[in-house]
C-alpha cells in the first residue's frame, strides 16, 4: 500500500512565505544593528569638531544686527 501525499493547503504556503519574509527582515535588522554599533564605535575613535570654530547659533547671531 502506498502512502498518500498530503496536499499542501494554500494557507500553509502563505504561512511558509510569511515565515521566510519574517526571517529575512530579522536578519536585515540584525545586520543594521551591527552596522550601527560599528558606526558608534568608530565615532568614538574619530577626533571631534574643532571647538574654536563658531557654532551655528553664534554665526546666526552675527546676522541679527539689522536696524529696525
Amino acid at each position: 500500500m502506498t502512502a498518500r501525499k498530503k496536499q499542501p493547503q494554500p494557507a500553509e504556503g502563505m504561512r511558509n512565505e510569511a515565515d521566510l519574509l519574517a526571517a529575512g527582515f530579522e536578519l536585515q535588522h540584525q545586520g543594521l544593528e551591527l552596522l550601527l554599533a560599528e558606526m558608534r564605535a568608530l565615532a568614538v575613535l574619530m577626533p571631534g569638531e574643532d571647538s574654536r570654530l563658531p557654532t551655528d547659533a553664534e554665526v546666526e547671531a552675527g546676522f541679527d544686527n539689522m536696524p529696525i
